[in-house]
């Protein structure tokens, strides 16, 4: 992996701890969206939730369900939460 690293801080001309920072900025984002779908797809967290672990909007979240074909968990109580919150705005 160091040699992979290296190799990147030289084509990009970079040094080491940059190459780091910003693949850190590409894998955490990534993790962060792979974890909120497998426990969504778990139905161990609402959508909701999921958007808030994934730190994407709630559209770009149902765009990568659909994308991977992941039916939305969706009850009456989720439609209620969903409801009260519009009345709040």
């Amino acid at each position: 992996m160091v040699e992979e690293i290296e190799k990147i801080a030289e084509v990009e001309k970079l040094d080491k701890s940059s190459v780091i920072r910003r693949l850190l900025n590409i894998a955490i984002p990534s993790w962060k969206l792979e974890y909120a779908i497998k426990l969504y797809q778990n139905k161990e967290i609402s959508l909701g939730k999921a958007v808030e672990l994934s730190s994407l909007s709630l559209w770009e979240l149902l765009e990568h369900l659909t994308q991977m074909k992941i039916p939305l968990n969706y009850d009456i109580e989720d439609l209620r939460n969903g409801i009260e919150k519009i009345k709040e705005l």
